[in-house]
């Protein structure tokens, strides 16, 4: 036998030595009952949502499981509903951070079709969309007929999940790690390495703190993405190529990650017997980002021209702006400053299409256009409806203070724009049903 012969056969050996091992290990998790295989990402810790109130007479949500900042509105309510029902869901955006339960957009939504549908308020403050899984699940025993999901907030404020090694490529850690993940042997060697417990996973938090990092990109990358950030170790506002890379392939990451749970959000709430609209999520057009990148190794050379498209005095600010494109069309910096020049030269649609590019280029991002039009292809490919509260944000730019209470928080006039916006298919879907 010669030498490519004896490799083939090796390879076809190996192969169905593997493949009778995971044909073995998927019978014996039919028979046993337990799940061998390993999601690379740390499980969210299971918590009830639904708990009974203090008459004993209704329930309301369950007091805090996860984090100290996440919380609940105390609000009781019937288990059965004695009218049509919609259930809302998703971070503070839903439970209305700075408002009262009145003030919120899901009690004004309420307000708006006169009191003929009850609107239950299931926000949790601080948390993912990983995290409200149990939420949309309760709208089942809830019996909603709608349930309107507004998830994508903090999805980049998560806490990064990989370091060393695998933190430099996050995105194609976490590929791989998932594609391994689907294999009962791996499951089954994973858990010898980690001695019989808790098999591998990705962490989801880090001990040291950044300046313990020896080596100066891993603990610049640290820095920006730990919450809060510590851009004091940024001192010139942006972050080198390296940096930049590397976080924004995190971002791609969790924005992958976000797809993954919002289907599956989808899907379960339809399992309920709910109808199910998505939201865009609004946000304060001209907010200065809070970490540029670049993927330049001229650094200086972006900030100067930055600093030419924001001069009021620069004679040429959109060739300047043009330059800086051409240059490196990441640079949330640019975008901004471009912006606010549109602005000054009272162009409100160029400005908003650049306050939504420095969005997007943020390294320190809350929600983002990414998000957005993660959310409008699973409205689209998945037939839920959608309402679009992002093309609030463009009308409400030239008086933010009017609708925004910061970068992502409605005040009362912007919640009462966001129950407008959704109380008409809201009806259409429960006038279908």
């Amino acid at each position: 036998m010669n030498h490519s012969r004896r490799v083939l056969y090796a390879l076809a050996t190996t192969l169905a030595f593997l493949g009778a091992a995971e044909a073995f290990l998927w019978l014996a998790s039919v028979v046993t009952g337990r799940e061998l295989r390993v999601d690379p990402l740390p499980a969210p810790a299971d918590h009830a949502v639904l708990c009974a109130a203090a008459d004993g007479q209704g329930v309301k949500l369950c007091p805090d499981r996860g984090p100290a900042y996440e919380r609940v509105r105390p609000l009781e309510f019937a288990l059965r509903p004695s009218r049509r029902r919609v259930v809302t869901v998703g971070e503070s955006f839903v439970y209305g951070l700075g408002l009262s339960a009145e003030e919120a957009w899901p009690a004004q939504l309420e307000a708006t079709l006169d009191g003929q549908v009850e609107v239950l308020n299931l926000g949790r403050c601080g948390t993912y969309a990983s995290r409200l899984q149990p939420q949309v699940a309760a709208a089942g025993t809830l019996q909603a007929d709608v349930v309107v999901i507004s998830v994508g907030n903090n999805e980049h404020t998560m806490t990064s999940f990989f370091t060393g090694a695998l933190g430099r490529h996050p995105l194609a850690a976490y590929r791989t790690l998932r594609t391994l993940g689907h294999s009962r042997l791996f499951g089954i060697l994973s858990r010898l390495v980690a001695g019989g417990g808790e098999p591998l996973r990705a962490a989801e938090s880090f001990e040291s703190p950044a300046r313990d990092l020896s080596d100066p990109v891993d603990a610049q990358v640290y820095a920006a993405r730990r919450r809060p950030p510590d851009l004091s170790l940024f001192p010139t506002g942006y972050a080198s190529a390296e940096v930049s890379r590397i976080i924004e392939e995190e971002q791609r990451l969790k924005e992958t990650i976000f797809e993954d749970h919002l289907r599956r959000m989808v899907e379960t709430a339809r399992s309920g017997g709910a109808e199910v609209v998505l939201t865009t999520l609004p946000w304060r057009l001209g907010t200065a980002p809070a970490l540029s990148g670049t993927r330049s190794a001229d650094v200086s050379n972006v900030r100067r021209i930055v600093d030419r498209v924001g001069a009021p005095g620069d004679p040429a600010p959109e060739a300047a702006y043009a330059e800086g494109k051409a240059l490196d069309p990441t640079v949330a910096a640019l975008h901004h400053q471009a912006g606010r020049m549109f602005l000054r030269t009272r162009r409100p649609g160029p400005a908003a299409d650049a306050f939504r590019l420095a969005a997007e280029w943020d390294l320190v991002p809350d929600a983002t256009p990414s998000i957005n039009a993660i959310i409008r292809r699973v409205a689209a490919e998945e037939g839920a409806t959608l309402v679009d509260l992002h093309a609030l944000s463009d009308g409400w730019m030239a008086d933010p203070d009017a609708k925004l209470l910061d970068k992502v928080h409605v005040s009362a006039g912007g919640a009462k724009d966001v129950a407008d916006a959704l109380a008409g298919p809201v009806k259409g879907l429960l006038a279908a049903r």
